[in-house]
C-alpha cells in the first residue's frame, strides 16, 4: 500500500478550526454561497478568446462610416476616393488566481458535512467571481468610461415617487446613443437599490400591475418591455469592504447606478460593444482552472485557483451612465 502522510496525521485534532464536532448534523452545513447567476458582469462583457498574453486591436474612427461625401461622379472621371482612419488599442491579460490551504489533519478529522475540498474549491471560485464582478461594476460606472450620462439629484431620483420620471430618463439615454452612434441600447443594468425602487414607482406600478403572477422574472420582463430595453439585468451581488479582522461591511457591488449599454449578441472581429473580456488561456489553463496539490512539506492539500483575464471598454459611446439614480 502506497505511503499516504496523511495517515500520520490521524492521531492529531485541529486546535484551531472547529471542524470536528461531536453529534453533529451529517446532512447541513451552513455556508454563505452565491448562486452563480448572481454574477451579471459576463453577461454584458462577452468573453473573447485571445492567442497572445498581450497585443493590439484596431479601432475604426467611427467618424468616417457616417460622414457622406459628394457620389455624383462626372462622365470621364474617377470616382471620389473615400478613406477610414483607424487607430489601435491594447490588452494585456493578467493573471488572478488565489489558493487556499487545508492540513492533513483537518482532512482526516472533519466531519462529512464539512466536505472541505469541495467547500474550499467553492469559496475560491466566489472571490475570484467577487473580484471580477467589482472590476468590471467599477470599469462601466466611470464616468470616463461611458459616452454620455446624467447624475440626479433630489425630486428627480427615482426613488422620489410621481416628481421623478425613470421612462422618461431611459429614454433621454437611448435616444441620445442612436443620435451619436446608430446603436440603440440592448441592456439595462441596475443596481438593487436601483431595482426596488423602480418596482415601486408609481408608473412601473401602473404598468405592471395586470402582470398574472408577478414573480422575479416576470417584473424583469416587464421592466425590460416598459423601458423598451430587450435585456434588463439587475446587479445583486454583494461584497465585505471590511479589512480582516475588522468586523464584516456588507454593501453592493452594483451601487444606486444605471448602465444603458449595447452588449454584442456574441464577440466577433470587427462587432462593436460596450466592453469585452480578452480571455487567455495559456498552456494548461482553462477558463478557470482548479488545481490540486499535496505538499507533504507543510503537510497539507493545496487548492488552487486561476484565469489570465483583461477587461476593457472598447467603446464607451456604446455605454450611457445614470449615476445617483437613488437617494
Amino acid at each position: 500500500m502506497p505511503y499516504d502522510p496523511r495517515l500520520a496525521a490521524r492521531t492529531y485534532a485541529s486546535a484551531d478550526h472547529d471542524w470536528h464536532i461531536d453529534a453533529a448534523m451529517s446532512e447541513i452545513s451552513i455556508q454563505f454561497a452565491l448562486d452563480p447567476a448572481k454574477f451579471i458582469g459576463p453577461s454584458i462583457f462577452p468573453s473573447i478568446p485571445v492567442t497572445k498574453q498581450s497585443n493590439r486591436y484596431y479601432v475604426w474612427d467611427k467618424a468616417d462610416w457616417f460622414r457622406i461625401p459628394a457620389t455624383i461622379r462626372a462622365r470621364g472621371t474617377a470616382p471620389k476616393e473615400i478613406e477610414a482612419t483607424v487607430s489601435s488599442a491594447g490588452y494585456y491579460c493578467t493573471n488572478y488566481m488565489l489558493a487556499t490551504r487545508i492540513p492533513y489533519e483537518d482532512l482526516s478529522n472533519a466531519d462529512e458535512a464539512l466536505t472541505l475540498e469541495e467547500s474550499a474549491t467553492r469559496q475560491l471560485m466566489q472571490v475570484l467571481m467577487l473580484d471580477q464582478e467589482n472590476r468590471i461594476a467599477t470599469l462601466v460606472t466611470a464616468a470616463a468610461n461611458t459616452g454620455s450620462g446624467t447624475t440626479l439629484s433630489g425630486t428627480n431620483q427615482w426613488d422620489q415617487g410621481e416628481t421623478s420620471s425613470p421612462i422618461s430618463d431611459v429614454s433621454t439615454a437611448k435616444a441620445f446613443m442612436r443620435m451619436n452612434t446608430g446603436f440603440e441600447p440592448n441592456t439595462m443594468v441596475v443596481g438593487a437599490q436601483v431595482h426596488d425602487a423602480l418596482r415601486l414607482h408609481p408608473d412601473i406600478i401602473d404598468r405592471i400591475k395586470y402582470v398574472q403572477r408577478t414573480t422575479q422574472a416576470t417584473v424583469d420582463a416587464a421592466l425590460a418591455d416598459i423601458f423598451g430595453i430587450p435585456k434588463y439585468v439587475v446587479g445583486t451581488a454583494i461584497k465585505n469592504t471590511g479589512e480582516e479582522p475588522q468586523p464584516v461591511t456588507m454593501s453592493y457591488i452594483w451601487g444606486k447606478t444605471v448602465n444603458l449599454m449595447y452588449v454584442a449578441p456574441a464577440p466577433g472581429v470587427n462587432v462593436p460593444t460596450a466592453g469585452y473580456l480578452f480571455r487567455w488561456k495559456p498552456e494548461g489553463f482553462t477558463d478557470f482552472v482548479v488545481e490540486t496539490k499535496d505538499d507533504d512539506n507543510v503537510k497539507a492539500r493545496i487548492k488552487r485557483a486561476g484565469y489570465f483575464q483583461d477587461e476593457r471598454i472598447v467603446a464607451k459611446e456604446l455605454n450611457y451612465l445614470i449615476s445617483a439614480a437613488v437617494a
